[in-house]
């Protein structure tokens, strides 16, 4: 009896929390919800599951349009979205999306860039094969200091390699990250598909 009424009790938790969550479509480097709702639901989803990492991630990655596309973001949304974030990292530290939102809030900030480059490394471990991040991930990574390791590096050759031969409509990410680079940041994507890809690398400095 005691175990039935505890298994129905969990049931309900589980079921309001999935009642309250928004519907989130999948990452994308580009776009997300971006409504008032949308986050309040995401927010009181996260809040009913509290120990629930999923639920807290959807939370956190409901601010990313409006923390990438603002310039005068509010400190409370950025303080906000970092918690929501660190929460769900916490809760759920294989989810890649969102050690790549948290380096993606570091960079745009212009925070500590030791902190980006940790945050980078842990998507990289995390969702090395997740191509939805890719481009993201590289637009952060060529314009961080962190490609001075050659550990780094390699992780982030990766990422070109399989865009170039497994998913080549990802190719122009490669363009816009190349825009963005550091000089550094350039000299690689150069040096990587001079190996690669010597093709993509004419027309990338064409297009340039």
């Amino acid at each position: 009896m005691i175990f039935a009424l505890v298994l129905g009790c969990l049931a309900a938790w589980i079921l309001v929390a999935e009642f309250s969550r928004p519907f989130y479509p999948g990452f994308s480097a580009t776009t997300q919800p971006d409504t008032v709702a949308n986050r309040n639901s995401a927010a009181s989803a996260a809040s009913l599951g509290i120990i629930r990492g999923d639920l807290w991630a959807e939370y956190a990655l409901s601010y990313f349009d409006a923390l990438q596309g603002d310039a005068n973001v509010h400190d409370l949304d950025v303080e906000q979205a970092r918690k929501a974030a660190e929460r769900a990292v916490a809760l759920a530290p294989h989810d890649a999306r969102v050690w790549l939102f948290l380096a993606s809030i570091d960079s745009r900030f212009d925070w500590l860039n030791s902190r980006t480059a940790a945050a980078l490394r842990m998507s990289y471990y995390t969702g090395a094969n997740e191509t939805e991040l890719m481009p993201l991930r590289l637009l952060l990574a060529v314009d961080s200091q962190a490609l001075s390791n050659k550990d780094f590096r390699e992780l982030v050759r990766h990422d070109i390699r399989t865009i170039v031969s497994r998913k080549p409509e990802l190719n122009p990410s490669i363009l816009a990250a190349y825009r963005e680079a550091l000089p550094s940041g350039r000299q690689f994507i150069e040096e990587t598909l001079d190996q690669i890809d010597p093709g993509l690398l004419a027309k990338l400095r064409f297009k340039e």
